[in-house]
This record gives structure tokens, C-alpha cells and sequence, in this order.
């Protein structure tokens, strides 16, 4: 399906996906990313940092694969979707989402809408497509705790065959910046270049403020330690 302004995206049916991988035209194979488009927040971060990506590599090839999940889910508490109309609307919201997030620069993008287990089908698609990068998105709230309990984003890390980027969404709320590295002493410039570097330190700086240890004897006898008979 091709919109009026924004971009192209073209839907390919498994095995057309493994053609196309195989029947290139150019002699130079393009870079080949695979983005994993779930419709919720992390579809959204995997989204944005393979488009990000693509637009880095001009021969590169972006790919979206959306998995709809073989099972019952509700899109709201009156309508329940069916597997065929979860299939039938997965296109239009694949091309929404690409025209919020990449609106100023038209681009071919290759959809492909699969029904199955969310991991595996991103990886077999990753395999028909040969694939050179997969981005997958996971929530920020769980991190690597959640890539540990078997999220979708760990499966497909372990099981891969060409390297994958996890997109978190970017947020440095609560955290603290390192402190900041103060500029060098004037008067130690000055003197680095009025003696061609043969000394370094201006005189406030190179004093020495180690202050030695003094021990002295103490006349006060020490009381033992040890038990007396």
C-alpha cells in the first residue's frame, strides 16, 4: 500500500519474503533491518530506532513485521477481535504508525503480518529476509529483569543469527549527571607556555600540602592486654 505523501510500504506473504531476499538486483546486497512492530509503547521504541537507523545507511532496507498472536484479545471490553480481523486491520495500523513517527522523509518500507507465536515468527522472518539486524522493543519499567523471566526480546537475543538492538525508551528521570570536570588553572596555562611546557604547575599548585607523621614515644606506660595472673 503506498500513502499520498509520506512513504511506501509494501506487504510480502512469507514466502514472498524469502524471494525477495534471494532476488536481488543490485550487485551490492543492502543492509537488511528487521524492526519488530508490536502496537503498544515498545513497538513504538523499536520502531523509531530502526527508522533512525535506516536513515543512517542509505542502502539499507527497512523491514516491520507485526505478529498478531493466535488467541482471543479484546480491543475493548464490548468488541472482541477475531484472528482474521486482527489480520485484516494490522496493514492500516502498521502504515499509522510509520507516519507519526517518520513523517519528513518518504521511504520504502516492506511490512510483513504473521500469525503465530511472537518470538519465533520474528525470527523466521528474520531468516526469510536474511536479515543483518533485528530491533526489538522491551518496557522500560522491567529492563533486564524482564529480558531475564523470557520476554520476547530474550528470546529472540538467544536464539538470533545476526545481531539484535533491545530499544528502550529514553529516560533519565532521578538520575544524577557526573560532576563536571573544572577548567585548567589560568596561571598554569601562563606558565606551560611561557616555559614551553618545561614546567607545568603554577605556584599555588605546586606546593606540596602532604602533611608527614610525627611519632613520638609516649612516657605513659601501656596497660597489657593480657589477663594478669
Amino acid at each position: 500500500m503506498t500513502t499520498q505523501a509520506q512513504y511506501q510500504t509494501t506487504l510480502l506473504t512469507p514466502h514472498q519474503a524469502t524471494q525477495h531476499a534471494l532476488n536481488k538486483d543490485t550487485p551490492m546486497q543492502p543492509y537488511v533491518i528487521l524492526a519488530a512492530l508490536s502496537f503498544d509503547e515498545t513497538g513504538d521504541s523499536a520502531l523509531r530506532e530502526a527508522m533512525q537507523l535506516a536513515e543512517g545507511n542509505p542502502a539499507s532496507e527497512l523491514h516491520l513485521v507485526h505478529v498478531v498472536v493466535e488467541e482471543s484479545t479484546a480491543e475493548s471490553d464490548r468488541e472482541l477481535l477475531s484472528l482474521d480481523k486482527r489480520l485484516t486491520r494490522a496493514p492500516e495500523e502498521i502504515k499509522r504508525r510509520v507516519e507519526e513517527v517518520w513523517k519528513d522523509t518518504p521511504r520504502k518500507v516492506v511490512a510483513h503480518v504473521r500469525a503465530g507465536v511472537p518470538a519465533r515468527s520474528i525470527l523466521q522472518a528474520a531468516v526469510d529476509i536474511a536479515a543483518d539486524m533485528i530491533v526489538v522493543g522491551t518496557h522500560k519499567r522491567a529492563g533486564m529483569e524482564k529480558l531475564m523471566l523470557g520476554s520476547v526480546a530474550e528470546h529472540v537475543m538467544r536464539h538470533a543469527h545476526c545481531p539484535v538492538l533491545v530499544a528502550l525508551p529514553k529516560d533519565y528521570s532521578g538520575k544524577a549527571k557526573s560532576q563536571s570536570i573544572e577548567p585548567p588553572c589560568p596561571d598554569c596555562v601562563a606558565i606551560r607556555q611561557t616555559t614551553h611546557a618545561s614546567a607545568y604547575w603554577c605556584e599555588r599548585h605546586s606546593r606540596t600540602y602532604a602533611q608527614p607523621h610525627v611519632y613520638e614515644p609516649s612516657p605513659r606506660q601501656r596497660e597489657s592486654l593480657m589477663p594478669s595472673q
